[in-house]
């Protein structure tokens, strides 16, 4: 079933795009300071929106294979234990109160996933609304985004973003830049961005092409892997993986006097 984008109309010159996933809010790992500091720095943006990636919950159920009750967060109240996933879901809307009003969209990750499809719990759908966005998405944990960059009510240039929660897990970073290698040439989209691996990243990719008067052009594509907001996760931990770096993603879109849009993105500290 094809689908529309979602989609912003903006008429400044600057856009920043803050890419959100894996805050796995409910686990003791959750960096809850970080969230609270990265919340901040969008809140006082005036030119940014938020792109949420997914796994904004722990949503690991007892039943799951994963579940120790010592990585949840404290303290546990009794609420926490008899309707988890909602509260969990809350809390995250918490944290990122500042900037409702600032979401340009969400989908879903395979925590959000898997409380849907076996517990018939849909968080994203709860952080949509109280982001104040639409539910955006499907059941690949993937969508786009369409940036219709103006100057005075006139459409100027439109940027297209590929998003995807991520999949899979290497022992090495290479396994995880290959993935995304694989999304830029597969998506013609200006930029391509996921979570899930906890591995952040970005770097340009460029594909040739012939413009209306035959000569070769070259564009050049951003992919970008999302800094994830927690420590280590225990069964992580287990498998050999360490802390993630600390961090956040942001995606900038900049209109030309010509009308073009110049395209970047990068990594920075927090």
């Amino acid at each position: 079933m094809r689908r529309r984008a979602a989609t912003v109309d903006w008429s400044e010159p600057v856009l920043r795009l803050y890419l959100v996933g894996d805050t796995h809010v409910g686990a003791e790992a959750c960096d809850e300071k970080r969230i609270e500091r990265l919340a901040e720095i969008i809140a006082d943006d005036p030119a940014g929106r938020v792109v949420g990636l997914g796994d904004y919950i722990e949503a690991i159920a007892p039943t799951d294979r994963r579940f120790d009750a010592r990585e949840l967060a404290q303290p546990i109240a009794p609420e926490h234990l008899t309707n988890p996933f909602y509260c969990q879901a809350l809390r995250f809307c918490r944290l990122f109160e500042p900037t409702a009003g600032r979401w340009a969209c969400v989908i879903s990750g395979n925590h959000e996933t898997t409380a849907l499809s076996r517990y018939h719990f849909d968080a994203t759908a709860v952080v949509a609304e109280r982001m104040g966005t639409a539910y955006h998405g499907g059941a690949d944990e993937g969508g786009w985004l369409q940036v219709r960059m103006k100057e005075n009510g006139k459409l100027r240039n439109t940027v297209s973003v590929y998003i995807q929660h991520g999949w899979g897990g290497g022992e090495m970073r290479s396994a995880d830049a290959g993935k995304l290698q694989r999304l830029l040439w597969r998506k013609a989209a200006d930029v391509v961005a996921i979570a899930h691996v906890h591995r952040p990243m970005v770097f340009p990719e460029t594909v040739e092409y012939i413009d209306r008067a035959g000569w070769e052009q070259v564009q050049t594509r951003w992919g970008v892997v999302a800094y994830p907001m927690v420590s280590k996760h225990g069964y992580i931990a287990r498998r050999g993986g360490n802390a993630p770096a600390a961090g956040y993603a942001v995606v900038t879109i900049e209109r030309q006097h010509d009308g073009a849009a110049l395209i970047g993105a990068e990594l920075r500290a927090l």
